[in-house]
């Protein structure tokens, strides 16, 4: 029976989206010869029209094309919905109401021109009780008010060209058969929105306004990114007066990374969002014309070659101990500041005295201090004499510590210590970049940024406690952080979480356990390479069996060919480095194999060759590794636990003996 009123309910709302579509595209033609016609006035009367007409014709030129551009944009959202207008339905009773009110749910809200809302946007107060509750007592919060009932049903749709094709009843948030159904798809070369299969953890997450520093630790393919950019879209559209997407920034990783999930956000109906790399971001604080290494390729050498010198000054600058050993300096160059007396203008000035004011000021830097400690000091002598006696205090200080903060200073800490650093001039090396911006900011102090009110931070685990706590003072506004720290490429401190904690402030830890991109027999393998394995809750999703084989060429190529005969669409060749990438090369010379680097920009389908380095952050419907060594099956390994969990439905593992 219900069938046919949804049945009824749809027709009715795709006539009103259809009406809708007529109008603004309408609407749309006469701004066209609009514009066309004020153009040709313009041209026509050029001469007659005095300078008043002329920017007033401009004005209006302006106007009627950024109105083409708005309702452009609301043509695209409509004839979205037109296919697929909503995906679920709740129907609920209000507390002290007889009836019980339907409430449809879709990608985004639609009313009809008496107001009457006919879909809801799923980032709507109301909405939240469809990802919340179960059926029974509910609630939802809209303006600091709560509002209880009863959820009397939750209905899911899959609505594919403006036609029903399945219904479901369901009790939890998603129904496990069209989970297991959008689950099941094959890749795409762009991240998927996940609206209409977001679990109640997950809701938490993206609904959470509040949180300063939200950092979430989950498992390789439980939604964590996407969970990171939903979150965003939730904020643009609670926050609509004080928040454009133009004030958040998404720190990604590496290019194919950031043109992989940059549909996300257009998809929910917000603009792109800007993103940077870790460097750009760093070079934001510095003025000076300084050259700075290449991430990847230092990246590429750390893991290339872990024995050379470079792996392990890399390591030893991601490290606790060399992040301790810079804060210890800064203390060191504190307690210059009072370890002798000093004598101006007939004044005695006392160690004791000045340690007293130094202890007394918290979260300054070093000039910052001296300033603060000389205007104090100033005040024993008479008023007039007071700017010019804090100035000479503050000579002598300064003269007593020996530094500027410069890059210059920073080599000779980096020297004393018998550690490595960039010898050419102008030039920094990666690792030392956010140390040196630790540096300054302890010395002479940098201004932060205040025009970025979100910062996002993906694949967090490859990223130092120091680089975050820089990061953090460097852009005071709100974060998402997210990332696994079983993934990182160069190992990290082991108590990684618990160090971002204590350095940041108001930071709220969420951990998503549940991993939904690879079948459950490819996720099971994959955990057995990491520690806390057993806290990983791979979803039921079966699917073959992983297949472990000795290297043989011919293996490899009919590996590939099984690839070309399925409706896969991806198969990603992931090598430890890229000696052995070359050496695949090399065996199949017949075969288009698109190789994803550094330079690399966009996301392919096809066969992909590349190292674990680059795969991070995306997913395969079929992954190969083709370099394994015997030894490893058995040894824990995050590099090898990242490279297996990428395959959502295939993995072969070939091993040379």
């Amino acid at each position: 029976m219900h069938s046919m009123t949804e049945e009824n309910y749809l027709t009715e709302v795709s006539a009103k989206l259809e009406e809708k579509i007529v109008e603004v595209e309408e609407a749309l033609q006469a701004n066209e010869k609009n514009y066309k016609e004020l153009k040709h006035y313009t041209i026509d009367y050029k001469n007659e029209l005095d300078k008043y007409e002329v920017y007033n014709h401009h004005q209006n030129l302006n106007y009627l094309d950024s109105r083409s551009v708005l309702e452009a944009n609301v043509l695209k959202k409509l004839n979205y919905q037109k296919a697929t207008p909503y995906f679920s339905k709740i129907a609920f009773q209000f507390d002290e109401e007889d009836e019980t009110e339907d409430f449809y749910i879709g990608r985004y809200g639609f009313a009809d021109k008496y107001g009457e809302q006919l879909i809801y946007d799923w980032r709507a107060p109301i909405s939240s009780m469809y990802y919340d509750f179960s059926l029974g007592d509910a609630y939802y919060e809209s303006h600091n008010q709560k509002f209880f009932g009863q959820l009397r049903l939750k209905r899911q749709f899959e609505i594919k060209n403006g036609k029903i094709e399945l219904i479901v009843d369901t009790n939890d948030a998603v129904n496990d058969e069209l989970l297991m159904r959008e689950l099941g798809k094959s890749t795409s070369n762009e991240m998927k929105t996940i609206i209409h299969t977001i679990q109640r953890e997950q809701n938490a997450a993206i609904r959470d306004t509040k949180t300063k520093n939200l950092v979430i630790q989950g498992a390789a393919g439980s939604g964590k990114t996407s969970i990171a950019l939903h979150r965003m879209a939730y904020l643009l559209y609670q926050k609509k007066e004080e928040l454009s997407s133009a004030d958040i920034l998404i720190v990604s990783p590496n290019q194919v990374f950031a043109d992989y999930i940059s549909t996300v956000l257009p998809e929910l109906g917000e603009d792109d969002l800007p993103q940077v790399d870790i460097v750009r971001l760093g070079m934001l604080f510095i003025e000076e014309n300084y050259q700075v290494t290449d991430r990847q390729d230092e990246l590429k050498e750390t893991l290339e070659n872990p024995d050379s010198k470079l792996a392990a000054n890399y390591r030893y600058k991601q490290s606790k101990d060399f992040f301790t050993k810079l804060k210890d300096y800064f203390e060191e160059l504190k307690a210059q500041l009072f370890s002798t007396e000093i004598t101006i203008a007939d004044q005695r000035i006392f160690p004791e005295e000045v340690k007293r004011l130094v202890d007394q000021q918290t979260d300054k830097s070093l000039f910052e201090l001296i300033q603060e400690v000389s205007a104090l000091l100033s005040k024993r002598v008479s008023e007039p004499k007071r700017e010019v006696f804090s100035k000479q205090l503050e000579q002598q200080f300064k003269k007593n510590v020996k530094i500027t903060g410069s890059l210059a200073d920073y080599y000779k800490f980096l020297a004393a210590n018998s550690l490595e650093f960039a010898k050419e001039r102008n030039t920094i090396h990666y690792s030392d970049l956010f140390p040196y911006l630790l540096f300054k900011s302890m010395i002479e102090g940098i201004k932060p940024n205040k025009q970025v009110k979100h910062l996002v931070i993906d694949e967090m685990q490859d990223y130092s406690v120091l680089q975050l706590s820089v990061i953090d003072r460097l852009f005071p506004c709100q974060k998402t952080i997210c990332g696994d720290v079983h993934q990182s490429l160069v190992s990290s401190d082991t108590d990684f979480l618990t160090e971002i904690q204590s350095v940041l402030p108001n930071v709220r830890l969420l951990k998503f356990m549940t991993s939904y991109r690879s079948s459950f027999e490819i996720m099971t393998f994959a955990k057995q390479f990491i520690d806390d394995a057993q806290e990983i809750q791979p979803v039921e999703r079966h699917g073959k069996a992983v297949e472990i084989h000795s290297y043989e060429k011919e293996v490899l190529k009919q590996k590939i060919a099984d690839f070309k005969e399925s409706d896969h669409k991806s198969c990603g060749i992931i090598c430890q480095d890229w000696q052995a990438a070359a050496k695949i090369e090399a065996a199949l010379p017949n075969e288009p194999l698109v190789r994803f680097e550094k330079e690399t920009k966009k996301i392919a389908e096809g066969i992909i060759l590349t190292t674990t380095q680059f795969a991070k952050g995306l997913e395969f419907d079929q992954v190969i590794l083709p370099d394994i060594r015997r030894s490893q099956l058995s040894e824990k390994s995050t590099r090898l636990y990242t490279s297996c969990s990428r395959a959502l439905h295939e993995l072969t593992l070939l091993v040379n003996d």
